[in-house]
């Protein structure tokens, strides 16, 4: 099985079977993170309880995700979601919903590229957004026991990518570091961080 098919394979058989709680846990960061009524994009948005979850806060919320049964089970989920949800994945998603974003939030997703793939992902994050703007990212660190050649025990790709090293990258888009907060995680396996990103006025 290629690396490619076992991600779909998961996330095809989770939008059937997965459960999760009605809310992420880094949709608690949503308010603080960004400005009222703000235009965000969310990047990865599964089955698209976050861009509900930004609605519902007063949000002008959109989502692109890679995976056809995880749009479909998002489509499902909201009616509001109907022009809400676009196919797009990283490591390029091109202009969704005509781009300039005030922010993107980015959770559970950064992990699935390694680190060759990673500075043209975060080159075309930068590329759909305004230029005031915020990165929320919510990314894992496994502990590396557990990855087998670049596998999560899934059979996903895996590749941990630390605070530090996305710190240095998304400071060549004039992004700084303003907040590092953890996340609750279902499992002592793997420690979450949120780290939250503006643009550096100097960069304007």
């Amino acid at each position: 099985m290629s690396a490619a098919h076992g991600t779909a394979a998961f996330y095809d058989q989770w939008a059937v079977a997965g459960q999760e709680a009605e809310r992420s846990a880094i949709s608690r960061h949503f308010g603080a993170a960004f400005e009222a009524g703000a235009r965000v994009l969310d990047v990865g948005c599964g089955t698209g309880r976050d861009v509900v979850s930004l609605l519902n806060m007063g949000f002008d919320a959109y989502g692109i995700e890679p995976n056809p049964a995880m749009r479909s089970r998002a489509l499902a989920r909201d009616a509001r979601l109907a022009s809400r949800i676009g196919a797009a994945g990283l490591p390029d998603i091109g202009q969704p919903f005509g781009g300039r974003f005030d922010a993107i939030v980015c959770s559970a997703v950064l992990m699935h590229l390694d680190a060759g793939a990673l500075p043209a992902a975060l080159a075309s994050l930068d590329a759909a957004l305004a230029p005031r703007a915020r990165v929320l990212l919510g990314v894992p660190e496994m502990q590396p026991g557990l990855l087998r050649e670049g596998l999560d025990p899934d059979g996903r790709p895996f590749t941990n990518h630390t605070p530090q090293q996305l710190k240095r990258s998304l400071a060549a888009f004039g992004f700084a570091l303003i907040r590092h907060d953890g996340m609750a995680a279902p499992s002592t396996d793997t420690r979450w961080h949120v780290l939250l990103f503006e643009r550096e006025a100097s960069a304007l």
